[in-house]
């Protein structure tokens, strides 16, 4: 495992903060499996609820192999805490819409694009985990795209995309450029450029959301 002594503190920051997201995720999940109205759609979210569960104890277990006898100082972010905030609104009122795009579409998006930089990262440095991170990678994987297709199955019923809900993904990109920047130094490690993810994330959505109601029209 070629990963310096003096690394290792770093990684465990890393992993802090992105466990911190699955924590978001898990709790997100759960609470749209309460106000969706229909069972298929109730019984994704909370298995994913549990997955997430499942990716947050992965990274608690890689924390605790990283870490020496004084524990790595957490990492927090007020982008997060922000992130969770605008979600936790949309939840409390049932937006449907809001909670696949802030949820799945976008913050899945931007994990997704993460974890798969983090396990090239791991794979040229012969980490190991091979399996585990195969398993995250596909279910973050097809929690991004499941949320895609449910958000455009809404949206084509109403025929255009609500303005509100373009406003909304400008709101939630921001905040997922913020959680880059504040997380940047902790991609170090990776030879990663954090300010890269943004651009990244965006090519990653779909033309619709990032072009307009006229985008979504012409397509559909």
């Amino acid at each position: 495992m070629l990963i310096a002594a003096d690394e290792k503190g770093q990684i465990a920051r890393l992993f802090g903060f992105l466990m911190k997201g699955e924590q978001l995720a898990v709790d997100c999940a759960a609470a749209q499996a309460r106000i969706f109205p229909d069972k298929p759609r109730r019984r994704f979210f909370a298995n994913q609820s549990r997955q997430e569960r499942f990716h947050a104890q992965v990274f608690r277990i890689g924390i605790s192999m990283l870490e020496s006898k004084a524990p790595a100082k957490a990492v927090g972010s007020d982008a997060m805490d922000a992130y969770r905030k605008l979600l936790g609104e949309a939840l409390s009122r049932g937006d449907c819409m809001e909670s696949l795009l802030g949820m799945q579409v976008i913050l899945e998006g931007l994990g997704d694009l993460t974890l798969q930089r983090i396990s090239a990262g791991f794979t040229s440095r012969g980490v190991g985990f091979e399996r585990v991170r195969r398993v995250v990678l596909g279910q973050e994987d097809a929690h991004h795209g499941f949320g895609i297709r449910q958000l455009e199955r809404l949206v084509r019923r109403q025929g255009e995309v609500p303005p509100d809900l373009l406003n909304r993904a400008g709101d939630y990109l921001d905040l997922a450029t913020q959680l880059m920047q504040e997380a940047g130094p902790l991609f170090e490690f990776f030879h990663e450029d954090a300010d890269d993810y943004s651009a990244d994330l965006r090519g990653r959505l779909p033309l619709w959301l990032t072009g307009g109601s006229v985008a979504f029209r012409e397509r559909w």
